[in-house]
């Protein structure tokens, strides 16, 4: 009895003590992270903060700038206030007072606070690899700037290294940190302003836009209703998301033949050189040799691969044996669930000399994941996105004569599969394998971001009836991928709303390319979204993508246009032009300066009151003249003027075919006539995925390509 009863008690002492300590820790007072020394606060404007506390507390805020605010905590706990903020200025002190506990925030610049975000672009940092950057080690060396500040999201869903994360000052060390296209952004603003600058960053390279739009706004637009789950509540704890998900597999088993498994975990990061966390990421390295999408014999010598296809030879690409190993060309460019997902390829080599020491190499890299075999053996497990292959082969599984190269390619969003040939080297030579000569296929859909759906569907079926496939797909919870619909919106932006901002900008893109009909509605619904999230109607400049070559199923120079035509129909917009930049072979032009500065130009003129041209020339309008065409440019500046030759426009008659035009400047237009069309109707300039821009105000600003057959998509 007395036994029980000492039982019972310690029983009771335990439980007694985690509820005291439970207690405790919601009755923390606690704010996000974005809140640290050396923020910067926008100026002359109510600041919201924002935190929990204990439930029907009383949170004071006090800036030493002599204002103060105060607020009762809700029944949860959760409290929100503003508070009014001076001109420019600092250092002050911030202090957040409860009935029991107090913060001091030291060191608080009064300043512009803008937000950067996009994909890979916006998201490239000053240090990202050797002389990715122009000038790199010299802007580096000079970053030293103490007024300008920084509070970067890392790329990592599982949120823990944000509550890391704080403000920091401009200094070469920090500086290889920043997003290179954020840090010219606010350098100029500084240069100009002569004022505190504070640069929230939150970008993820390789994201669609879908994937930094809310669940809540994709429900109501026309292009993305049918890919959010059924019944969407964006309140459900993970336990019950998964539970959802389980319940949508065994649907998409039952009516479309198709095998769920999720991804390996954490599933949080791509870039091996900013892992936060070294044990989970070998961890999870090896879950992905280890798994099994009851694929494990495509490896294998002996596996029968005659009804799998060759890859086909030369389809419409830009250029031969550099994109014909990108997926989306093999099938329609609308077709985006079979360009994602995961494929199989096979190869069969000869090789003479098996007493060499062999390597093979992609040179330009593979989207995303791959896991590498060669006769079997695994030589290569990476997770680098465009990032150089380079795999030893061991010399103990050369066979001579015929070789095996087996690959499993996981592509999470885009255009995935080879970016350049897969070569063999040695010392001594090297050969490369004609992509005609790899035998693929495509053997699961990936949705969710995060869930994979193994089919047994032939080419001919993806091809013939993809349609009723992707209609008829059961889609559950994003859990675990940045690639899914809205996880960066909830993961990378969420938790920063409703910080005071000025305004956001914004390079992203490249990952729409093949869908650039759905963004025209995306890419406004995604500014009106994050509008309706902080609450008003703040400026968003963004960055036109590039000119590179992409493929002729990737055209680029729609999804340009859409950026055009966004300025038209959403406002408090404005466009940095790049179509000088851009570099053939790189998605990634090095000239991050340029981007920061026209983007600076926009808010300098729109904002800040400068009398300054922000824009290059972007078409107004053309009118008919005889056999030519007038075109009228706004934002010409002091007047146009051509880069050499003055090259790349078209014109087009009542047939809509185009023909190359000769164009000459008259007056601040641009004449436009080919004695191929005798009635002109309309013209486009830069019609192209790579194009070196020719058209500039005198100002240095680049004109846009348009097609004024493009009224709107």
């Amino acid at each position: 009895m007395y036994s029980s009863f000492l039982k019972f008690g310690f029983l009771f002492f335990i439980f007694f003590n985690l509820k005291v300590v439970a207690q405790k820790k919601q009755d923390k007072l606690e704010l996000s992270s974005v809140f640290s020394d050396h923020m910067v606060l926008q100026q002359k404007t109510k600041v919201v903060f924002w935190g929990k506390s204990r439930p029907n507390d009383i949170i004071t805020v006090t800036g030493s700038w002599r204002e103060t605010n105060s607020v009762l905590a809700d029944n949860k706990g959760n409290w929100e206030l503003k508070l009014l903020t001076p001109s420019a200025g600092g250092p002050y002190e911030v202090e957040i007072k409860s009935s029991q506990q107090s913060i001091k925030y030291r060191d608080v610049l009064i300043g512009e606070v803008w937000l950067a975000s996009g994909q890979s672009n916006m998201g490239m940092t000053l240090n990202p690899c050797d002389d990715c950057i122009e000038n790199q080690e010299e802007e580096i060396k000079n970053a030293k700037y103490s007024n300008i500040r920084f509070f970067s999201v890392l790329e990592d869903l599982t949120g823990e290294s944000l509550k890391k994360q704080e403000w920091v000052k401009t200094t070469p060390e920090n500086a290889t940190k920043f997003s290179a296209a954020a840090y010219f952004f606010a350098r100029e603003l500084y240069y100009k302003l002569n004022i505190p600058i504070g640069i929230i960053s939150s970008s993820w390279g390789g994201t669609n836009v879908k994937s930094w739009i809310s669940n809540k706004k994709l429900k109501k637009l026309e292009s993305t209703k049918h890919l959010v789950p059924k019944n969407i509540d964006d309140d459900l704890i993970k336990i019950e998301r998964l539970k959802y998900n389980d319940s949508i597999a065994e649907l998409n088993k039952k009516e479309l033949r198709l095998t769920t498994y999720n991804l390996p975990k954490p599933y949080f990061l791509w870039n091996e050189k900013i892992v936060w966390n070294i044990d989970l990421w070998g961890k999870f390295k090896n879950d992905w040799i280890d798994l099994n999408l009851n694929d494990v014999n495509y490896k294998k010598i002996d596996f029968d691969d005659s009804e799998w296809n060759y890859i086909p030879k030369s389809i419409d690409y830009d250029e031969p044996n550099i994109t014909d190993g990108i997926f989306n060309n093999v099938f329609q460019s609308d077709r985006s669930s079979l360009s994602s997902g995961v494929v199989w390829l096979r190869a069969k080599i000869f090789i003479k000399d098996v007493n060499k020491n062999y390597s093979l190499n992609i040179d330009s890299g593979v989207d995303h994941i791959d896991q590498t075999f060669f006769n079997e053996k695994l030589i290569g497990n990476t997770f680098s996105i465009d990032g150089e292959r380079n795999y030893k082969i061991p010399e103990s599984v050369l066979r001579k004569g015929e070789n095996l190269i087996a690959m499993r390619i996981t592509n999470l969003s885009g255009d995935g599969g080879l970016r350049s040939p897969i070569v063999i080297r040695n010392k001594d030579t090297s050969f490369t394998i004609n992509f005609s000569k790899i035998k693929f296929k495509h053997h699961a859909f990936i949705t969710n971001g995060s869930s994979v759906l193994v089919h047994n569907y032939s080419f001919k079926d993806l091809t013939i009836n993809y349609k009723e496939i992707e209609e008829n797909i059961h889609r559950g919870y994003v859990i675990n991928s940045p690639y899914g619909n809205s996880i960066s919106f909830e993961k990378m932006l969420k938790p920063l709303i409703p910080f005071t901002i000025k305004g956001v900008i914004w390079y992203q893109g490249e990952a729409n390319v093949s869908e650039y009909t759905e963004y025209y509605e995306l890419f406004s619904g995604m500014i009106a979204d994050w509008r309706e999230h902080w609450g008003y109607n703040f400026p968003f400049y963004y960055a036109q993508i590039a000119p590179y070559i992409f493929t002729k199923k990737e055209p680029s120079y729609e999804l340009r246009d859409v950026q055009r035509l966004t300025l038209k129909t959403t406002l408090n917009t404005g466009m940095a032009i790049l179509m000088d930049i851009g570099k053939e072979d790189n998605i990634h032009p090095p000239n991050k300066q340029d981007v920061g500065k026209r983007l600076a130009l926009l808010t300098l003129k729109r904002d800040y009151g400068f009398d300054l041209v922000d824009s290059g020339p972007l078409y107004s309008k053309h009118e008919l003249k005889n056999e030519s065409i007038e075109v009228i440019f706004d934002h010409v500046g002091s007047g146009l003027t051509a880069k050499g030759q003055l090259e790349g426009f078209e014109i087009a008659g009542e047939d809509d075919y185009f023909f190359p035009a000769k164009a000459e400047i008259v007056n601040s237009k641009i004449n436009v006539f080919s004695e191929k069309v005798k009635k002109p109707k309309n013209v486009r300039y830069g019609w192209k995925n790579y194009f070196d821009a020719t058209l500039f105000n005198i100002e240095g600003l680049p004109a846009s390509s348009f097609n004024s057959l493009n009224k709107s998509f």
